[in-house]
């Protein structure tokens, strides 16, 4: 029991039914909402299919669900427990209704994923908040301390006002570009294409961290089908738009894109990659303005992208600046240092 009759229980994530899902699904909302951050509505089945195969089929290693005496879902944590990389750190993601806040119910939460990351052998933690909640003074309050940096989230309205200016941009990158052709590809990846997309995937790693403790991702053959199997049973639709050295045949960027089937109206964009020995040539720029012009006109459904960039990758930021990306929140990022017994 917690203080006012407050119940938390750490379940797990696969036998969560849809029901459950959507209860969690409605605190992040509530939560988003107060917050004033102006994100899609997250859906019952995208939860339930995130806590139980996140990105590489596993679910998530810690799920706690705080419920009131009704038997209502006020706050609900999961926690991530890196396998391939990263092996000493515990990523938390957490959420507590409104009208359940500043009554030590964020902080319970805290100390069960606490406890399990560092009998895991864990040393530290990281988790972030929108600037503007009360979530900074929340987790400073229980020993997190602030990187300084946070993610600008951003998003691109695909509407008709918009179609010029990524086609004027595509021609300007295409021109500039040179001996590269763009290839689309929808789902997962051909056997042939593997051993390429590793390093495609690879290559966000130059990306500036957090935290230089943290390790860039480390990645497979194995890795990259865990993770169109795991979106693939999610119903996230990975669009890929892959570029490629036209001479030598060398893969040298990829942009993605995945639309969420439950609820394919905001679509989100993941890695925008480019290999060290292909930059300079504006490929990262063709490459997304490309994609905007292909989902525009084969999924007329999705309305609007969302992108996060760290405030120190300039070069990423400038591209979704030229691309007409609006900054709607910010996450700032925070991490605690776990005592081991």
């Amino acid at each position: 029991m917690f203080n006012g009759g407050v119940r938390i229980e750490r379940i797990d994530p696969l036998h969560l039914d849809l029901d459950a899902a959507d209860e969690l699904a409605a605190v992040v909302n509530r939560a988003n909402e107060a917050d004033g951050v102006p994100f899609p509505q997250v859906s019952g089945p995208e939860q339930l299919m995130y806590l139980q195969l996140q990105s590489d089929g596993r679910p998530v290693d810690g799920l706690w669900v705080a419920r009131d005496d009704d038997g209502r879902v006020v706050g609900r944590a999961a926690l991530q427990l890196p396998l391939r990389d990263n092996t000493d750190v515990a990523l938390l993601r957490g959420a507590v209704l409104p009208e359940a806040r500043r009554q030590g119910l964020g902080r319970a939460l805290v100390d069960q994923a606490v406890t399990l990351a560092v009998e895991a052998g864990r040393r530290r933690m990281y988790t972030s908040t929108f600037l503007g909640s009360p979530g900074a003074t929340a987790l400073t309050a229980m020993g997190f301390t602030s990187l300084g940096t946070y993610d600008a989230v951003r998003r691109v309205e695909l509407d008709v006002e918009s179609e010029a200016r990524w086609h004027r941009l595509y021609a300007e990158a295409r021109a500039h570009a040179g001996d590269y052709e763009l290839v689309h590809l929808v789902g997962p990846t051909p056997p042939d294409m593997l051993d390429g997309l590793v390093a495609l995937h690879e290559a966000i790693n130059d990306a500036p961290l957090d935290d230089p403790d943290m390790e860039g991702d480390v990645w497979t053959v194995e890795r990259v089908q865990a993770y169109d199997s795991a979106m693939a049973r999610r119903r996230q639709t990975v669009h890929r738009v892959l570029a490629r050295h036209t001479p030598s045949g060398e893969w040298a960027g990829m942009s993605m894109l995945c639309v969420d089937e439950f609820s394919p109206a905001v679509a989100f964009q993941e890695d925008t990659s480019v290999v060290r020995a292909h930059r300079g040539r504006r490929l990262g720029l063709l490459m997304k303005a490309d994609m905007l012009r292909w989902v525009s006109r084969e999924r007329p459904e999705v309305t609007a992208t969302i992108t996060w960039n760290a405030t120190t990758n300039h070069h990423m930021i400038a591209v979704n600046e030229k691309l007409d990306a609006t900054v709607v929140a910010r996450n700032a990022n925070f991490r605690r240092d776990l005592e081991q017994p």
